[in-house]
């Protein structure tokens, strides 16, 4: 959409949260089956254990489900350009993806539908690439503007109704 220049910036996660979004399932996953296995050993006894054993389950099914969804598109650093957003540092892989802001044919999520937190998502539909950055990033801010200053008008406005419609919204 604007034709302004910008320098190559680089955006990573803090520490902590790097932990967080690449290890957090390996630490919750065993605790939540530590609880699992006094309520399985415990069923035959109390047929109410089946409750919190079926959240247990569901819990930890859900939980590595979204980690695993995560791996796939959460990269660790993001370089933005004038033309492109290059992404790599994904979990377990040394897959570089590099998205061009014509090509970028949705945003959703975060602050890109007025969403205090959530991950945003930044599509690119021709060439089947997606990728994901929570506001933990740094400067993620920072990232979003750079993304909604190039991408095409009419993206751009549609993301910016649904920003007003979510500002109009609270007012109410």
């Amino acid at each position: 959409m604007n034709e302004n220049k910008i320098e190559k910036q680089t955006f990573t996660y803090p520490f902590l949260f790097r932990i967080i979004f690449r290890y957090g399932n390996i630490i919750i996953t065993p605790l939540l089956l530590l609880y699992t296995i006094p309520l399985v050993t415990f069923l035959d006894e109390k047929i109410i254990l089946a409750f919190p054993l079926l959240v247990n389950l569901f819990l930890i099914y859900f939980l590595n489900r979204h980690y695993f969804d995560l791996y796939k598109i959460l990269p660790y650093l993001i370089e933005a350009d004038d033309e492109k957003i290059t992404c790599s540092e994904f979990f377990l892989s040394k897959k570089e993806i590099v998205i061009y802001y014509d090509d970028i044919a949705s945003l959703s999520g975060g602050i890109f539908e007025n969403k205090i937190s959530g991950i945003m998502k930044v599509c690119d539909e021709k060439n089947n690439l997606c990728i994901g950055f929570y506001q933990r990033l740094n400067n993620s801010g920072k990232l979003a503007t750079i993304i909604l200053s190039k991408v095409n008008r009419e993206l751009y406005d549609i993301v910016l109704e649904k920003i007003k419609s979510g500002k109009q919204k609270v007012r109410k």
